[in-house]
């Protein structure tokens, strides 16, 4: 069975509910707001994730409205990159476990990158206990050297908040589109110091060394497009993708303004392509339980949900 990297709030809190097999939903709850200056607090949403596909959903009444993760909406509508493919080819077939991998230390760099900018302090001494913690809890293997990778990416990611002046608004903030039908987590908003101005911004944070991929892009206008909906008041000036550099003397990190991507144009298109493929896909889910009577027979012992079904059983 494949394995499959957990969110930041499952890592953290620790929330998720079986519902069926290899599916679990959770209530989603932003890691930080800001209510003082947003005024407002973000409609409840949840999730749930099975092997194939992950959803949202919200209620309506008693009724439930899902829609596409934002992430599952573009892998399954934009061809993969070129340099993502080479790299898999390059790897002889241990490509798809390194990226799981490095798919878990992502998750960690951002569950502590987020609790640095909460609290303003993280104790760099204690982040072996804490990887070492993690890997226990989601048996995901700790390769050798992430510790200390961590500690450098750690500080720069603070090298970052220092330079730009950072002020959280939110992180980890759940957000839908009522009309394109998506939604995702937002890693960061935040007001920051950009060319000696003031702004409002969504970073979003990557672990990877390679640079930023043209999905990279076209996720941070989807996040962009879904904050203006819920937040009209407080619009977004910029988008960026952030991550830490290797660096041997002083902490230091990439950080890219994807405001004028030409590659976001693209986003309404990708959509309608997602529609069609949701309308073509039948979410159901076979469910075993009960006590096995060989008399009965197993008739009783199966059933099959729809996914509309299963979360109304589940609200």
């Amino acid at each position: 069975m494949a394995k499959k990297v957990k969110s930041i709030s499952e890592i953290v809190l620790g929330i998720p509910k079986d519902v069926a097999p290899e599916t679990k939903i959770e209530k989603i709850n932003p890691l930080y707001f800001n209510l003082d200056k947003l005024k407002r607090q973000p409609e409840p949403l949840y999730r749930l994730d099975s092997k194939n596909h992950r959803y949202y959903y919200r209620f309506s009444g008693d009724e439930p409205v899902f829609y596409t993760s934002v992430t599952t909406l573009i892998k399954n509508t934009l061809p993969t990159s070129p340099f993502l493919i080479s790299w898999l080819i390059s790897k002889q077939g241990t490509g798809a476990e390194e990226a799981l991998e490095r798919a878990f230390y992502g998750t960690v760099l951002h569950a502590e990158c987020s609790s640095l900018l909460i609290y303003g302090k993280y104790d760099l001494d204690i982040l072996p206990q804490r990887l070492e913690s993690f890997s226990k809890r989601e048996d995901m293997p700790v390769k050798k050297g992430w510790a200390d990778e961590l500690k450098k990416d750690m500080l720069a990611f603070a090298q970052f908040v220092i330079d730009k002046e950072v002020t959280p608004l939110a992180i980890e903030i759940c957000l839908y589109h009522p009309d394109d039908g998506y939604a995702g987590a937002l890693d960061l908003v935040c007001e920051l110091t950009f060319n000696r101005k003031r702004i409002t911004a969504i970073i979003d944070l990557k672990s990877g060394r390679k640079g930023f991929y043209e999905s990279n892009e076209i996720q941070l206008g989807a996040y962009r497009d879904m904050w203006q909906i819920h937040f009209p008041n407080t619009p977004i000036d910029k988008v960026f993708n952030l991550s830490p550099k290797a660096w041997k003397k002083s902490p230091t990190y990439e950080f890219k303004d994807q405001t004028g991507s030409p590659n976001i144009p693209k986003l309404p298109y990708l959509v309608e392509l997602s529609k069609i493929e949701a309308d073509k896909r039948e979410d159901t889910f076979t469910i075993v339980s009960g006590e096995i009577d060989l008399a009965k027979g197993l008739k009783e012992n199966i059933s099959e949900k729809t996914l509309i079904e299963l979360v109304k059983e589940n609200k």
